[in-house]
């Protein structure tokens, strides 16, 4: 299912997310870090976490194996690194 219903969260580090689109496996999100960088629609993808790291818009753990969503785009922009987990995700928009 894809739905293209806008979606903001401020996150507690000063990021600005807003979730543009969203299916199962694909985000398209507005990403804004004041001073660092902005994307006014990128593309992330459903992955497991090759790392443990924390999640941007809960700031819970995440660890190596766990589903999330990560940039998908080439090359890696600024906030490659970041992560958003998917079961966060899905307790914010409701679903599953």
């Amino acid at each position: 299912m894809k739905t293209t219903e806008s979606f903001p969260l401020d996150c507690a580090n000063g990021v600005r997310i807003e979730i543009l689109e969203r299916s199962d496996t694909t985000l398209v999100i507005r990403w804004v870090e004041p001073g660092r960088c902005h994307y006014g629609e990128q593309r992330w993808r459903r992955r497991s976490a090759h790392t443990s790291g924390t999640c941007a818009v809960s700031r819970r753990k995440i660890r190596r194996g766990d589903a999330v969503f990560k940039p998908a785009e080439r090359p890696a922009p600024s906030n490659a690194s970041a992560m958003i987990s998917a079961e966060v995700l899905c307790a914010l928009t409701g679903e599953g």
